[in-house]
């Protein structure tokens, strides 16, 4: 069976002007273009809070203390001062590293180095000794839990290391995710799969999420470089999260609070015509605040050929970004945010496909439009209600060649949501959160296909659909410290879902974390109940073609079991066990190899593997970070197709949805690593990473080559001023020029191959 995947679809949108006329030259004709769409959205942007309380070695209250919250990168500083039971809290927490500092008559200063991530509910206990603090000692220690339970499945984007980057390597999320989180796995048509989950990642832009499925063949997506922080989990799910499970991208975007009238233009060039050049500018007022950002990239291997020789690859997109910030008071903030972005490509021929002068081409599209509105109802809660909306579309033209299969088609999705958000801190041990959330879908599908001489394919057909549904959640969850040790993230989700089929769904989860030692070892635990609606994309044609019904949603049961210790105040090392069965398992079949993507659905899937992650925070005096993740699992799927599109008959063996095969991303080691040295005077940094694949499945054969590819990155300050500074940096790409085989996804599809040496440079003016 032809097993294949569809990630993100953007829409045809007459505002998004393109550089079509010449398809070779990206830089003739660069229009900065900004969306203007007017819908009113609020969401969930500045969730973060910081909150604790302050003791002394004996655990008497302080209270009286002063705390303050500082972030160097950001220039901010914020002060509190703890309350008779001698708790503290900070609402609206930019995501980022930050230092808190508690003070009081007769006791010693102390301080903690703490990293923030997006929706994080950080918890800080100080207990400060007794002493006079006019001889100010300051107790520094890396890394406390963000989180305790998230962190058994979370990895927090180091700024510096994507950075590091060369533009190219970092135009889309699912690229940009594969190089930090343990298990990414490369397979088809350049998707990104985690855990043995076919539909892998679901991006939360400032809380709203969508169940598009974000990916640079089906849609640009929202660039990585105005992200000012983002965590990706793959397990551990609070009840908040739903939709994708794969690995949930959970990303807040930049503000012009934080841009300071600043901006920066970039220009990256490389061989294989990998050209980008982006444009930023952020500045702000005592309550508005503004941040704009533009980019355009183009490459002659858009998408991964099917032979190590790229033919008829090229492609090209474009994508901006606005985001306005207004503060009318000190409890009351909105925001707005858009985006608009989309791809021409063309897809990638074999060599017969070539010799016949097979010219498919597609257009992606997507427009996004959040605005939000936060209130501090009080000082221990927080409202956050949400409208947003996206418009994607997905054109495919024909090829004018007389031979090869004829296919064509457009769909555009609208998804309309509502979603409302409120916390309430009850204590320093007691976190409460609940929401509700209405989300519409109107789909709207057409395709015409002609197999032409190919008997083996499906009959000629027409097809026409028109359908609109949606999906009700509501959650609760209440995170609870028992002890100093025993912290709880406990909570349960309710999900309604209607398009083509009708279910529901309850949905516990249970996270848990204990900590042996504190500030250093911590045990985790978590069980979760999954609810994942069927994937929108082409779920018409799907339907309208299934023998045995349309796809249905999948229920999974995910178990982990963790722990994490860091050593000398420094090396975080975790590792992690899962364990995950899925009622049905969901695949992605191409259609007739013309790159077109229809949803179905096994039987069921199962997937357990191990993870072990190392981080090395930089080590100021010698600049030096690094970070090692590998990982071993396996992922099976479980008999034939009993949902959506295939292009197998079902079977009629009696005990055919119970065979086992290995799903076509079933790596089984998967390695990453990275070092990276910084020379603070100069500004030069080195950065050096290494990624290895033991090989996917091959059908007919056991398993696909294994692979061992570096990467190179250096980079270097030319002048630095006060207020400017103009950048170099230097890329290698796949060092030793290892092309490999990356999948080949059934007998009827052909093999795929990853990418040559790329060499690029990089200019970057920042003023």
């Amino acid at each position: 069976m032809q097993k294949s995947r569809i990630i993100a679809v953007s829409v045809y949108n007459s505002n998004l002007t393109y550089w079509l006329n010449k398809p070779k030259s990206m830089f003739s004709s660069i229009i900065l273009s900004l969306p203007l769409i007017l819908l009113a959205s609020l969401t969930s942007y500045a969730q973060q809070t910081v909150s604790g309380k302050v003791e002394d070695k004996t655990h008497a209250i302080i209270s009286g203390a002063v705390v303050k919250l500082e972030n160097p990168s950001l220039n901010s500083i914020l002060e509190t001062t703890a309350k008779e039971d001698g708790s503290f809290l900070f609402l609206q927490i930019t995501p980022g590293d930050y230092k808190i500092t508690a003070s009081s008559p007769n006791y010693q200063n102390k301080s903690f180095e703490i990293r923030v991530a997006p929706r994080a509910n950080v918890t800080v206990d100080l207990e400060l000794d007794l002493g006079s603090n006019v001889s100010e000692v300051v107790e520094v220690k890396d890394q406390v839990p963000f989180d305790e339970t998230k962190s058994i499945s979370l990895a927090i984007a180091n700024p510096d290391t994507i950075k590091a980057l060369p533009p190219a390597r970092r135009t889309n999320l699912p690229d940009l995710v594969a190089t930090i989180m343990p298990g990414a796995i490369a397979s088809h048509d350049n998707f990104i799969h985690f855990r043995g989950n076919e539909l892998s990642l679901n991006t939360a832009v400032n809380g709203v999420t969508f169940i598009d499925n974000p990916h640079q063949y089906f849609a640009a997506g929202i660039p990585p470089d105005v992200i000012q922080s983002f965590n990706v989990l793959t397990g551990g799910f609070p009840a908040e999260y739903g939709n994708r499970f794969g690995g949930i991208v959970d990303a807040v975007t930049r503000s012009g609070f934080d841009a300071d009238n600043h901006g920066s233009i970039t220009f990256s060039s490389g061989n294989f015509l990998r050209n980008n050049i982006d444009a930023e500018f952020g500045g702000h007022t005592k309550k508005f605040g503004y941040y704009f950002y533009a980019a355009g990239t183009e490459s002659l291997r858009f998408i991964n050929p099917p032979q190590p020789k790229e033919l008829h690859s090229f492609g090209k997109g474009l994508r901006t970004f606005a985001q306005f910030d207004y503060k009318p008071t000190s409890t009351d903030t909105f925001r707005l945010l858009l985006i608009n972005s989309g791809s021409n490509f063309e897809i990638p021929n074999t060599i017969e496909d070539q010799a016949n002068g097979r010219d498919l081409f597609q257009r992606s599209r997507e427009q996004t439009a959040i605005l939000t509105y936060e209130k501090n109802i009080s000082s221990k809660s927080l409202l956050v209600t949400s409208l947003y909306e996206r418009l994607t579309s997905n054109r495919l033209l024909p090829s004018s060649d007389p031979i090869s299969v004829q296919a064509s088609g457009l769909r555009n999705n609208i998804t309309l949501g509502l979603r409302s958000d409120y916390t309430y801190f009850a204590n320093s041990s007691n976190t409460i959160k609940t929401g509700l959330e209405l989300t519409l879908y109107r789909l709207r599908e057409d395709f015409q296909f002609d197999p032409r001489d190919n008997d083996d394919l499906p009959e000629a057909f027409n097809f026409r659909g028109r359908k609109t549904g949606g999906n009700l959640a509501f959650y609760f969850q209440d995170k609870i410290r028992f002890t100093q040790r025993l912290t709880a993230n406990l909570g349960f989700r309710y999900d309604q879902y209607s398009i083509v089929t009708s279910e529901n769904s309850f949905s516990p989860r249970i996270n848990l974390s204990y900590t042996v030692k504190p500030q250093s070892t911590t045990i985790f635990f978590s069980y979760n109940r999954l609810f994942a609606p069927s994937p929108i994309e082409n779920l018409l044609l799907s339907t309208q073609l299934a023998e045995v019904g349309p796809p249905k949603p999948v229920k999974s049961n995910l178990f982990e079991l963790g722990v994490s210790q860091i050593i000398k105040n420094r090396l975080i090392v975790q590792i992690k066990s899962f364990l995950r069965n899925d009622d049905r398992s969901y695949e992605l079949t191409e259609l007739a190899n013309v790159r077109y993507f229809l949803p179905s659905v096994f039987n069921r899937g199962k997937a357990f593997g191990l993870e072990t992650s190392v981080q090395l925070p930089e080590i100021t005096r010698l600049g030096l970070s690094a970070y090692f993740n590998y990982t071993a699992q396996r992922a099976f799927q479980y008999g034939e197709v009993i949902g959506g599109f295939s292009d197998e008959m079902p079977s009629s063996e009696p005990d055919a949805k119970n065979q086992r095969m290995s799903a076509i991303f079933d790596q089984i080691h998967t390695a990453t690593a990275g070092l990276m040295w910084r020379e603070k005077h100069s500004g030069f940094t080195a950065n050096m990473t290494f990624e290895y694949g033991s090989g996917t499945p091959f059908p007919g054969n056991p398993r696909l080559p294994q692979h061992f590819v570096v990467n190179l990155y250096t980079a270097i300050d030319v002048f630095k001023r006060d207020t400017s500074k103009l950048s170099l940096q230097f890329n290698i790409e796949n060092l030793t020029n290892r092309v490999y085989a990356i999948s080949k996804e059934s007998e009827f599809t052909p093999l795929q191959f990853s990418s040559p040496r790329y060499f690029s440079s990089t200019l970057k003016f920042q003023f």
